[in-house]
């Protein structure tokens, strides 16, 4: 299954850099919490955020490796919690950010769906959360977005039935299309943001 390449998170090098820095600091700092006590579904929880920033920050085969740990951690959470609707909103961001990374539509299709129903449980348990609201019901535009993504890169000839039976070393520049577009992407990255600096 040939990936895509998501990095939309675009910065200064040096600001990347000292945010990538400041991401696997924080990774090493959680990764020793979760070895303390491996049934802290916070510490998971945050683990796999602080994933799907980093993920942010690459592209293809590395950002979807990242992505997979993420949802990996994110489970591990909800399988100690699982009625917890913040890991829910984060989780099904990842599988988003990880659908669009596909080539394939049909295992896009499948990641959209299981996105949809963390953020459908999520809301259930959360009613009045507006955020998750607003990306549940851009949740409808998902596959068709994705279908426009991917045709809009075989019309300019940066896409191939080559290239999608490839599963590593294309590369798909994503901003040539207007990174903006993606703003379904765009709305779960800041979602998380908000709600970290709520948090705070």
């Amino acid at each position: 299954q040939g990936t895509m390449d998501m990095n939309y998170m675009q910065q200064d090098p040096r600001v990347t850099r000292e945010m990538i820095s400041l991401l696997e600091r924080q990774l090493v700092e959680v990764r020793t919490a979760a070895e303390a006590n491996p049934n802290d579904y916070n510490v998971y929880a945050k683990w796999g955020e602080l994933l799907l920033e980093l993920s942010m920050f690459k592209n293809g085969d590395e950002a979807t490796q990242i992505l997979s740990q993420c949802i990996n951690k994110l489970e591990k959470s909800l399988s100690i919690f699982p009625d917890n609707p913040h890991p829910m909103i984060v989780l099904a961001s990842a599988l988003n950010a990880r659908a669009f990374l596909q080539h394939d539509s049909q295992v896009a299709l499948s990641l959209f769906e299981r996105s949809k129903k963390n953020f459908q449980r999520a809301l259930e348990l959360d009613p009045t959360n507006e955020k998750c609201r607003q990306l549940l019901e851009a949740m409808e535009n998902a596959p068709e977005l994705h279908q426009r993504v991917v045709a809009q890169l075989q019309a300019e000839g940066q896409y191939s039935s080559k290239a999608a039976s490839n599963s590593g070393n294309d590369e798909w520049f994503y901003d040539a299309l207007g990174w903006g577009i993606l703003i379904f992407g765009g709305i779960s990255v800041l979602a998380i943001l908000n709600m970290k600096q709520a948090a705070a």
